[in-house]
């Protein structure tokens, strides 16, 4: 029988090269790229809302373009192909998550998302990638990347987005790994896109864990939810 491929998510602050680092590793390593899930979807959303129920609908739009996105990676992975996703398939959670410990969004359109992203998991129709790449960076080299890149990065976004990179990084730093411990490799990402894929290739190849199970995926949105004392306030308002 074929081996599985593997699925592999690169995740980072924004403008930390994650779209870059894809677009250079998986034409050389002989993978599947997975554009993330604003990318795939025409038209584009906008990432604007100016209430709590315009950021719900933006965020079920997400949430249902990354189950569409998680199940055609799992049928490439099952014909034996390495898919690498730029950014993983939780994304409108652990975000929304975020805007709430900001203080920008109320809970309750959290808490409506982790209920769908569970009847999603149950039905095995959104799941979590079986390898996690997280590229750390400064904010001065994503500051800088993003000025070069503004049309990605409008900076109104970028500094919301600053703003609850800070706690999607705990959840990788902690959540990930505690759910699954070998599932999370970190890659300083201070080094040109060809010479990180190459790393890339390197930690991909030498992974031999098993594959993510719905079990874990629960587990991970379980510690989501959990109470957490806020981070710092941003100045960013809702509707930027």
């Amino acid at each position: 029988m074929a081996r599985r491929g593997r699925l592999v998510a690169v995740e980072g602050g924004s403008a930390s090269g994650k779209t870059t680092l894809v677009a250079h590793a998986a034409p050389t390593q002989g993978w599947r790229a997975l554009p993330e899930a604003l990318d795939r979807l025409d038209p584009a959303p906008s990432l604007e809302f100016a209430s709590p129920r315009e950021l719900a609908r933006l965020e079920a739009t997400l949430l249902a373009e990354e189950a569409r996105r998680y199940r055609e990676a799992r049928q490439l992975c099952a014909n034996g192909v390495t898919v690498l996703a730029d950014t993983g398939f939780l994304g409108p959670i652990t975000y929304t998550f975020g805007l709430v410990r900001l203080g920008l969004a109320p809970a309750s359109v959290a808490t409506s998302l982790m209920t769908s992203a569970r009847s999603m998991v149950r039905s095995g129709k959104l799941g979590i990638p079986d390898l996690t790449i997280y590229l750390r960076t400064t904010a001065r080299e994503r500051v800088d990347r993003a000025r070069m890149s503004a049309s990605r990065h409008p900076a109104g976004l970028f500094a919301r987005h600053e703003a609850v990179g800070r706690f999607e990084r705990r959840l990788f730093e902690r959540d990930f790994p505690a759910v699954r411990p070998t599932g999370v490799r970190v890659l300083r990402a201070d080094r040109p896109a060809a010479v990180l894929a190459r790393r890339l290739g390197t930690i991909v190849r030498a992974d031999r864990g098993r594959s993510a199970s719905r079990g874990e995926a629960l587990a991970l949105i379980a510690r989501l939810g959990r109470p957490a004392p806020a981070i710092r306030r941003t100045t960013v308002r809702p509707n930027r």
